[in-house]
C-alpha cells in the first residue's frame, strides 16, 4: 500500500486525479472529498424511495439537480435490462441495454446487473463516452440495488489507455 500526496485546487480536480488510478485508489483526505462521488447516488436513491417511479423524470432532467456537469444518474431494471433513467444520454430511456458493450468489448451493463444481484450495492468499471468531453474514457459507477431497480452514477476517470 502507498500513500500518494497530490496538491490540487478544486475538490473535482483531486477525485478525477485518483479516478485514475482505478479501483484500487482511495481518498484519504480530506475526508468530505471522499463521499464527493457517492453524494449524487445516495441523492436519487432516497428520492426514488421516497417517491418511487416519480422520481425518473426528475433523474431525466438535464437542467435538474441530478444532473451535474459529468456526474449524472441512471437507472436499470435489473428484470428486463431496460434503462429507465438516463441523465448523461437520454435517447437510452426505456431501450433494452443488455447487450450494450464498452469501448473494450466489455458487456458492462450485464456486469452491473450480475453485481447489483450479488450485492446490494458496489462498483463496477467501464469505458463510456463522456457527454461533456465526447470522447471516450475510463468510467467508475457506484450502484446501490433498490428492489429490481440499479440506481447508479459513474465518475469519468480520464482517458482510455
Amino acid at each position: 500500500s502507498y500513500e500518494l500526496k497530490v496538491p490540487y485546487s478544486s475538490p473535482r480536480e483531486l477525485l478525477m486525479d485518483v479516478l485514475h488510478y482505478g479501483a484500487d485508489a482511495e481518498i484519504i483526505e480530506p475526508a468530505s472529498l471522499r463521499e464527493q462521488a457517492r453524494s449524487l447516488l445516495w441523492a436519487a436513491v432516497h428520492e426514488f424511495k421516497q417517491h418511487g417511479d416519480r422520481a425518473l423524470a426528475r433523474f431525466n432532467d438535464l437542467n435538474g439537480n441530478f444532473v451535474r456537469d459529468d456526474l449524472y444518474v441512471f437507472v436499470l431494471d435489473m428484470d428486463t435490462q431496460v434503462i429507465r433513467a438516463h441523465g448523461g444520454m437520454p435517447r437510452l430511456i426505456n431501450r433494452p441495454a443488455g447487450e450494450l458493450i464498452d469501448a473494450n468489448g466489455k458487456p458492462f451493463i450485464r456486469d452491473l446487473i450480475k453485481a447489483a444481484r450479488a450485492s446490494d450495492e458496489g462498483r463496477v468499471e467501464y469505458a463510456w463516452r463522456n457527454p461533456l468531453t465526447q470522447k471516450m474514457e475510463r468510467k467508475q459507477t457506484w450502484f446501490v440495488r433498490v428492489g429490481q431497480q440499479v440506481i447508479a452514477v459513474g465518475a469519468y476517470a480520464g482517458p482510455l489507455n
